[in-house]
């Protein structure tokens, strides 16, 4: 069975990744960055802030078990996925998660979960505060198609952070925009989402969107 562990060098530095923080009782999930490697060795994460995980401390400890999952850079959308335990984390000279190296990564495509039709008006809010309109076009566990319309300023926005707000919802979903294809009336954004699967399985209810019809998540 391939292992895939040369693809963790195609993660670049400073890349979004997403650590899932697994419990005896639930998960929780927060956006880090890579920081670096050393191969057969550990990987080293930056410590989320406060802001993104409050009692950051409660969670992670030595030994913790985490899911890490991040887009390969230049994969057309391809995502590495592994399990392991977090090793150390360090106070200085700055803030710091060791995760034990894997011994195997599982890829899988940023669509290779079934996506269910929508048209859900709702706003783009990028990293550098521009608000685009738009519709979310399909939506899955982990991410959503997002339809923006008409002449906006939509340049230089792939890989950017950004937050996706519903129209008929108080409920934000924080992501990255791994994709962008212009089209005769505008441009489609492919985004991987950050929130949880019990999260987004809530969401889709409230918007009477039937979640049994998507496949589960790899972890």
């Amino acid at each position: 069975m391939p292992t895939n562990l040369e693809k963790l060098k195609h993660i670049g530095l400073g890349s979004l990744v997403d650590l899932e923080i697994l419990t005896p009782t639930s998960s929780k999930r927060v956006k880090t960055e890579l920081v670096g490697l050393l191969d057969k060795q550990f990987i080293i994460l930056n410590y989320p802030n406060a802001k993104r995980l409050p009692a950051a401390s409660d969670y992670l400890r030595d030994g913790v078990m985490v899911v890490v999952r991040a887009l390969i850079e230049g994969s057309g959308g391809q995502v590495i996925a592994f399990r392991q335990q977090i090793m150390s984390v360090a106070s200085h000279p700055a803030k710091l998660v060791f995760v034990n190296f894997p011994k195997q990564v599982q890829l899988f495509a940023l669509r290779s979960q079934t996506r269910i039709p929508t048209l859900l008006p709702a706003k783009l809010k990028l990293s550098d505060d521009r608000v685009l309109e738009g519709l979310i076009k399909d939506i899955s566990l982990t991410g959503v198609m997002f339809d923006i319309r008409g002449d906006q300023q939509a340049e230089g926005i792939k890989d950017m952070q950004c937050t996706v707000v519903l129209n008929s919802s108080d409920k934000d979903f924080e992501g990255e925009i791994c994709s962008v294809k212009e089209h005769a009336a505008g441009v489609h954004c492919g985004i991987k989402l950050l929130a949880s699967e019990d999260e987004m399985k809530t969401f889709m209810k409230e918007h009477f969107i039937d979640p049994s019809a998507l496949e589960p998540t790899v972890d």
